[in-house]
């Protein structure tokens, strides 16, 4: 047993490294409620780096305790007792905070005890850095630990108000795509945009999220002893899908697709939308996609969770087909609930008949919640929707 314990740890230790301070420990785990305990396999909480905002020309910006603000050479250039409310804007290649303005590409500001750095009117944990981009923009990264982060993000992506159980398992397997992530863009100057998972800083945070997040602490989802991204939507309408299907990812047996019977509850399970050709021409147009006079829209290569793989537009300039993906994301995910649909031409219209609500890959939320209310835990429910998957605590 021990060769196939340390390839297993080396895979694991290779899997989440990502610049990590790993610790000298490599003894056997403990195996507790189905979880392997590694608890000392990491140092420290990793920190992840958020991009709040991007290519911004104005913003808003308040610090309710002392300060501190470095350079991107950790030089001190300024501190304070407290700012008010002040604006962030670019002029004459310098930061302005304000009144304030720093010759530098990049401003870091930290508090020094346990205040918070208000942004945009959201509160945030972590240290704010304003880095200059082209054209009198500029960009905001939250570098903050990760389970902050996850804090942030629970009660972002699942009502505060559902079972605990469903709400564990949302905080593992955020953790688990922010891990993810955090390998595979390391040397990315961020690891996340704000939008891959909902996040709000402390907006959406409670007594009762942040406990949860705490008894999950350190725990991802695993795979053959690598960690993998843990895609999850809202509701799947039946069945979820396979992520080379969605996205072209290799196919794993954790994102296959899986039967669901719990989300019928859901108001996206069935639904039907009218779409007008004109703002879908318009759209299509704003990504440089240029169709006109469109007859009608064919969803093609359907998969298990019945999700089209592509779609094709017949307008009056021909036949082009398209990532279904980018087209629901294009016409805008509010609008298009899903690519599992059926359409038709309905006059100067498209009438989309579907059901599910997201990409339908991984997790469908609206399922753990009653599969949670329904008696199963959390780990029950990680493994319905990620089949063979193994719980780690890495910290």
């Amino acid at each position: 047993m021990v060769r196939p314990l340390l390839l297993m740890i080396a895979t694991l230790l290779s899997s989440i490294a990502g610049g990590m301070p790993l610790s000298c420990q490599r003894s056997a785990p403990e195996v507790q409620d189905g979880i392997y305990d590694y608890k000392n396999l990491l140092e420290k909480k990793p920190v992840i780096r958020v991009l709040l905002v991007k290519d911004a020309r104005e913003a808003r910006l308040a610090i309710d305790d002392c300060y501190q603000i470095t350079d991107s050479l950790a030089n001190s250039i300024d501190q304070g007792q407290g700012l008010q409310k002040s604006t962030i804007s670019i002029n004459e290649g310098s930061i302005s905070v304000g009144s304030r303005h720093y010759n530098t590409s990049e401003i870091r500001i930290t508090t020094l005890r346990e205040g918070r750095i208000e942004f945009n009117n959201i509160r945030y944990r972590g240290e704010i850095r304003i880095l200059q981009q082209p054209n009198n923009r500029f960009s905001v990264i939250e570098e903050v630990d990760l389970e902050s982060f996850i804090a942030g993000v629970v009660g972002s992506e699942m009502p505060k108000a559902w079972n605990e159980e469903a709400l564990r398992a949302q905080a593992i397997i955020a953790r688990t795509y922010a891990m993810y992530k955090r390998r595979v863009k390391q040397d990315k100057v961020y690891h996340l945009d704000m939008l891959e998972l909902a996040y709000r800083g402390m907006l959406n945070e409670t007594v009762r999220i942040n406990k949860i997040v705490q008894e999950t602490k350190g725990i991802i989802m695993v795979y053959n002893w690598n960690i993998f991204p843990a895609y999850f939507h809202s509701t799947c309408g039946g069945h979820t899908e396979n992520c080379n299907h969605v996205f072209g990812d290799d196919s794993i047996p954790p994102l296959r697709g899986v039967v669901c019977n719990y989300c019928n509850n859901s108001k996206y399970s069935l639904w039907s939308k009218d779409i007008s050709k004109s703002d879908i021409e318009k759209k299509l147009r704003e990504a440089n996609i240029y169709v006109s006079n469109i007859h009608t829209i064919n969803a093609l290569d359907q998969g298990l969770g019945e999700h089209c793989s592509r779609i094709e537009i017949i307008s009056a300039d021909g036949t082009r087909e398209m990532s279904a993906n980018g087209f629901r994301l294009l016409i805008g995910p509010n609008y298009l609930y899903s690519t599992a649909f059926d359409s038709r031409s309905n006059g100067k219209s498209i009438t989309f008949s579907g059901k599910g609500l997201g990409h339908g890959v991984g997790l469908c939320q609206y399922g753990a919640q009653n599969m949670a209310k329904n008696g199963f835990g959390y780990e029950s429910i990680l493994k319905h929707y990620y089949p063979k998957i193994e719980l780690v605590r890495v910290y």
